[in-house]
């Protein structure tokens, strides 16, 4: 754990404004229009932004009052012309606030009446290199740099909180060079494979990190405790790591081995404060967020479900962090590929979108969205299967639960389908060899159109020793493809004894492997 975490704690989040003077691609905005298109409708942020791009232009907007609240002025030496953005974070993207036109002496003036909610804008010059600024409730100031180096350059002139913010990464970047050196003669040491070496190196780089992480909580509780960056430097710490050595043992004396994980991941979000809407206009938030669920809590859908629950029940103080935190969650598991995970969004549903709690969303994705999790609920690993009364060749009903077989492969195919001609051989061979040893396994196969003559040819042809049946109508094929989410063949699904789901959206292999283990752990003893 102590190699994961250790990029996340130099330069972390905000190491983009320092990466800014490196890199030619500024972070892709997003124009203020349109509802997005996915199932899982993103949530919109207090400027009437979406998730998705769409092809429109945005123009500045126009100031009425004499002294407007918002009024940031940008000097920008080398710059000569063009257009320069000024974009929010908004959870993991990006969206534009405003477009202005530089003059010749570079010259850009941010103005507006109404204040920008708090968070870490970004200032893209036409050349995409960008920086960052910070805005809280004092929006009128200055900022001055140049395009050798914008981040050395910058001057802020009337707001201390940027002031103090480029001190920061001035600070950042100072030790970045300092690391550079030695992370290339470490990687050169690593591919060398001299360990003394190597362990020589990650000393001087874990000296650099504690060096970082001291200054960020000096930055945060002594030096600017009051400020916007205290907060987000506050939510980036993560918990120090005890070596193993001082680990607590257990009653028998033993080291207590997981101590280091389970203190990490029961401190990771002390920091953090869940009630402030501004940490979403952050880097911050999105990228904790997503590292928590993908790297600290364990890769089971039942550990992701109760950690989607937990933060998103510590987000309800803040509407910015639950709703972006609510879809997130939502989108990330509808559209996970990993088998049962889609569990996870069906739970995410049940708690919060059928019980009303995401008011961003509208009506028609509402429906959607609980249809789909109906839908989903009813294919779920672990779970009972729908039982099917579907005919067989000569017209006789073979229901699925009648099926006499310790495991059942269900499979719909097609014998026109180029897939399912390529597929279904490979399981016939394979369930043909497992007979052979004495292994009780059954196909119950389902025909997934209604042209009964080339779909019987097929079976003959190929000796389909199966459980060979189709629907009497449309309407009954429909039904049966609802229940199991059929939208392409072939769709196979593994059940137990009980005819509870172990499996499903398996290719042949793919069920040859899950078979294959499921019969190992039959033999081996309780």
């Amino acid at each position: 754990m102590k190699k994961i975490f250790y990029t996340t704690l130099f330069f972390s989040i905000l190491g983009l404004s320092v990466e800014s003077q490196t890199t030619n691609t500024a972070p892709k905005t997003t124009p203020k229009t349109g509802p997005t298109q996915t199932t899982t409708q993103a949530p919109k942020t207090n400027a009437n932004t979406s998730s998705q791009a769409a092809n429109t232009v945005h123009y500045p907007r126009k100031t009425t009052s004499a002294k407007p609240l918002v009024d940031v002025k940008v000097k920008i030496h080398g710059l000569t012309s063009g257009d320069v953005m000024l974009a929010n974070h908004y959870g993991d993207k990006q969206f534009l606030q405003d477009t202005v036109t530089a003059d010749a002496n570079g010259f850009v003036e941010f103005k507006a009446d109404t204040l920008y909610p708090g968070g870490i804008y970004l200032v893209v010059l036409p050349s995409k290199k960008y920086f960052e600024i910070v805005m809280t409730d004092q929006q009128v100031f200055s900022v001055e740099t140049d395009t050798t180096d914008l981040i050395t350059h910058m001057k802020v002139t009337g707001n201390k909180e940027n002031q103090y913010f480029y001190e920061y990464l001035n600070y950042l970047s100072s030790l970045q060079s300092k690391m550079e050196p030695i992370q290339k003669k470490y990687d050169a040491a690593k591919t060398a494979g001299k360990k003394d070496s190597m362990a020589i190196y990650q000393k001087q780089i874990a000296a650099i990190d504690s060096t970082v992480k001291a200054y960020k909580r000096d930055y945060a509780k002594n030096k600017h405790p009051e400020t916007f960056m205290a907060e987000v430097l506050r939510a980036m710490d993560e918990p120090d790591q005890l070596p193993y050595s001082q680990c607590p043992k257990k009653a028998n004396g033993d080291i207590d081995s997981s101590y280091v994980y389970w203190n990490f991941r029961n401190h990771y979000w002390d920091g953090m404060t869940f009630s402030d809407d501004r940490l979403i206009r952050t880097p911050v938030y999105a990228n904790k967020l997503k590292f928590y669920l993908d790297k600290v809590v364990p890769q089971h859908p039942d550990s992701i479900a109760a950690a989607c629950d937990y933060i998103i029940d510590k987000c309800k103080p803040s509407k910015e962090l639950f709703k972006y935190t609510v879809y997130y969650c939502t989108y990330t598991y509808e559209t996970d590929k990993r088998m049962g995970f889609d569990a996870i969004f069906v739970h995410l549903v049940d708690r919060y979108y059928a019980t009303k709690q995401v008011w961003w969303v509208s009506e028609d994705q509402m429906t959607k969205i609980l249809n789909r999790a109906k839908q989903l609920s009813y294919v779920q690993v672990g779970k009972p299967s729908v039982n099917l009364m579907l005919q067989d060749t000569s017209g006789v009903v073979k229901p699925l639960q009648s099926v006499k077989a310790t495991y059942t492969v269900l499979i719909f195919w097609d014998p026109t389908c180029s897939h399912c001609k390529k597929e279904v051989p490979i399981i016939k061979a394979y369930v043909d060899s497992l007979h052979k040893v004495g292994v009780s396994v059954e196909v119950y196969g389902i025909y997934s159109e209604l042209d009964y003559p080339t779909w019987k040819k097929f079976i003959r042809d190929n000796k389909l020793n199966w459980i060979n049946v189709c629907a009497k109508d449309q309407q009954e094929l429909a039904t049966a493809k609802y229940y199991y989410d059929v939208f392409s063949t072939p769709t196979i699904v593994l059940l137990d004894e009980n005819k509870n789901i172990i499996a499903k959206r398996i290719d042949a292999e793919s069920l040859k492997t899950v078979l294959d283990r499921e019969l190992s752990k039959a033999k081996k003893p309780n």
